[in-house]
């Protein structure tokens, strides 16, 4: 299995077919918005993002996934970065369910039918949202922010976007661009504990879809099918689940 060069990224943007766990991922790689690697073996290609998702294309035989997991899944792997590889492909998830060291979880995908961005939430004047910098992006502190999927604050601000929920100057909620190809982008978002369940996640998460808009873009969005309240305020900003597929992770799923 080689290791391409980015020079070669472009390359393979053809092989790179709808499936259910959408295209935006593995296209912002290819399209060198973000960071990522891809490797290939003879028509079977594997792109594995800098969030950590991982996406096959291909015949992917068995000598291909032998390989996968035995550089990327195997427990005694130490990976710059996690390896969470989704596929739709019955005799892929098959493969991976005969290995007793691998878990195996499902995610949700979800499109924006809607012509126009649907923009209802209101803010109390204690609260206002503002675009992400490059000082919130180094210092946001949690567990999905925008260095989750980019290198650094130049390539985030250079091809993505973000606005967060200010609240005496410190940021409680934040909607962003966790991938980015030239057709759509998968919005990240969480809020801070102590301010949840008070619409602003959903707030900013219309800001994200009013922006995709601007910017002739599909907004997307995907979660793990346990997280059901990512889930609901998917289906109120006006989401509707479009596929499912498996996630493939040695130990917890994430």
């Amino acid at each position: 299995m080689e290791k391409l060069n980015p020079t070669s990224y472009q390359s393979i943007i053809q092989q790179i077919e709808k499936t259910p766990c959408g295209t935006v991922y593995p296209l912002s790689i290819a399209e060198m918005n973000q960071y990522g690697d891809i490797y290939k073996d003879d028509d079977s290609v594997l792109i594995w993002h800098y969030s950590g998702f991982a996406f096959l294309y291909g015949s992917c035989s068995n000598c291909f996934l032998e390989a996968i997991y035995n550089m990327f899944l195997s427990p005694c792997n130490d990976l710059p970065r996690r390896f969470i590889l989704f596929s739709a492909n019955t005799r892929v998830i098959e493969f991976f369910r005969n290995k007793h060291d691998i878990v195996l979880g499902k995610r949700y995908n979800f499109e924006y039918p809607l012509d126009n961005p649907i923009i209802s939430s209101e803010l109390s004047p204690d609260y206002e949202i503002c675009q992400f910098n490059e000082d919130m992006f180094n210092n946001l502190q949690g567990r999905i922010t925008p260095r989750f999927s980019w290198r650094d604050a130049s390539e985030f601000l250079n091809h993505g976007m973000g606005y967060c929920v200010m609240h005496q100057k410190g940021a409680v909620s934040w909607a962003f661009s966790a991938a980015v190809s030239r057709d759509e982008i998968d919005i990240g978002i969480e809020t801070v504990s102590d301010f949840r369940h008070m619409g602003l996640g959903l707030a900013a998460a219309e800001k994200m879809i009013q922006f995709c808009f601007e910017k002739h873009k599909r907004p997307v969005w995907s979660c793990d099918a346990n997280n059901t309240a990512s889930q609901k305020i998917a289906e109120k900003l006006g989401f509707v689940k479009h596929s499912e597929y498996f996630v493939t992770i040695h130990g917890q799923i994430m």
